[in-house]
């Protein structure tokens, strides 16, 4: 009796199932697998791929189009660092946040807030800010985002992040020569004409 229920159950089965079955648990059991062996070997991420860049002397392959970004978070005081793609705008730098929907970041520029910036290889510091699409100034970033990134101008609706540099500082030992040092200088090595 218990051999006709089972001939009966499997008759009703469709006749891949069993191989249906077996195939999708294999299949599972392979993810799984990938999934700890890329938890075991920690491969690092896009960011700290292009951060990396960004920091080695190759870093001219992507300083026209990114930059290191590095903030203090306003809840957590912790530093973060993220690169960024960018527009130039005279001595600003303008930042489109991509997927700033879901994308938390840039909100902590909602406020002022001092920000460092890698630009060609070296750190300046700098304030950044959103700018919302209903501040006058929004449509003058975006459109120098446009122009930078035309391909990119269709999708650039949100806020923007506005970067206000500050010019370098220059060493503290370095000083500029006053003009009663230089004209001492010049009479000394001048020579007299003829």
């Amino acid at each position: 009796m218990d051999e006709q229920l089972r001939e009966d159950s499997m008759a009703s089965q469709r006749p891949d199932t069993g191989v249906h079955g077996v195939i999708a648990a294999l299949d599972e059991l392979r993810r799984q697998g990938v999934r700890r062996a890329r938890m075991r070997l920690k491969m690092p991420q896009g960011n700290a791929i292009v951060l990396a860049v960004l920091r080695s002397r190759a870093h001219r392959l992507l300083s026209a189009s990114a930059i290191e970004l590095r903030y203090v978070g306003r809840r957590s005081g912790r530093q973060y660092v993220v690169p960024v793609q960018y527009a130039r705008a005279g001595d600003h730098l303008v930042v489109w946040p991509q997927h700033w929907q879901r994308a938390t970041w840039w909100r902590n520029f909602r406020t002022p807030q001092p920000v460092s910036v890698r630009l060609t290889g070296r750190l300046h510091e700098g304030m950044a800010r959103v700018v919302d699409p209903g501040d006058p100034q929004w449509h003058s970033a975006r459109h120098a985002y446009a122009v930078r990134w035309p391909r990119m101008a269709p999708r650039v609706t949100g806020p923007l992040v506005l970067i206000s540099l500050r010019p370098p500082r220059f060493d503290v030992g370095f000083t500029t020569p006053s003009l009663g040092t230089l004209a001492r200088i010049w009479t000394r090595h001048a020579v007299p004409p003829d």
